[in-house]
């Protein structure tokens, strides 16, 4: 007798979601000056995507640089008057206001709000937040990283012991009925959901989407 083994497979409903997304906002208060983006556009990584009131932050930053500079012109007069206590006393002072310019710059930069990753504009709308007031950690906009999808497929409770990382999956969605995706099992689920009375796990497939056919929220079957 000869024993051929069958690859052992199981199937399951599957659901596309981004496998990256980034939810952008402002490190600090500020009024929304312009908008860079629209919805889809494709975006790389530091790139910008809006603007915010600058005025107060360039005041800010040419106070300190004043500052600065007269603090610095203090210490050259008494080093020059051979005064190595005062000369000691405006150091300290041109030191400390070096480092307001430093924090200054820092935060005049930062009202140009950038992108943290490669991805494409997931707001609607975006452009009609022009003069929108944004609070500390406030988000407006999402940019989903889109080369690599996370399909969700679910998997019954008597099957998820056959399941582990690294395993093949073949994927049909209802979008594309004639094509395949392929993909890499990237995690299994540590934590059941109870559904209809029974407990269903995630088999979440790593695949890859060059040509971003995939989008969020689209529905088919998966096999692992």
């Amino acid at each position: 007798l000869l024993a051929f083994p069958l690859p052992l497979r199981v199937d399951g409903n599957a659901v596309v979601a981004p496998a990256r997304i980034a939810h952008v906002g402002s490190e600090f208060e500020g009024v929304i000056k312009a908008v860079d983006v629209r919805e889809g556009d494709a975006v790389k990584k530091g790139a910008a995507i809006a603007e915010l009131e600058d005025w107060d932050y360039r005041s800010a930053l040419a106070a300190a640089q004043a500052k600065h500079q007269t603090a610095v012109a203090a210490m050259d007069r008494a080093l020059a008057n051979s005064d190595g206590s005062e000369a000691g006393i405006q150091k300290a002072q041109a030191d400390y206001w070096a480092s307001e310019v430093m924090r200054a710059q820092d935060r005049l930069a930062k009202t140009i709000i950038r992108s943290p990753i490669d991805g494409v504009i997931a707001t609607p709308q975006v452009e009609t937040l022009v003069g929108h007031k944004l609070k500390e950690g406030d988000s407006f906009v999402d940019i989903v990283d889109n080369s690599e999808e996370l399909v969700d497929v679910a998997i019954g409770e008597s099957d998820v012991a056959l399941l582990k990382p690294g395993q093949k999956a073949k994927l049909k969605l209802d979008g594309f009925p004639e094509r395949t995706f392929r993909g890499q099992v990237a995690v299994v689920s540590p934590q059941g959901i109870l559904q209809n009375a029974e407990t269903t796990f995630y088999a979440r497939v790593a695949v890859a989407n060059s040509d971003s056919a995939l989008r969020s929220g689209m529905q088919g079957r998966g096999k692992i």
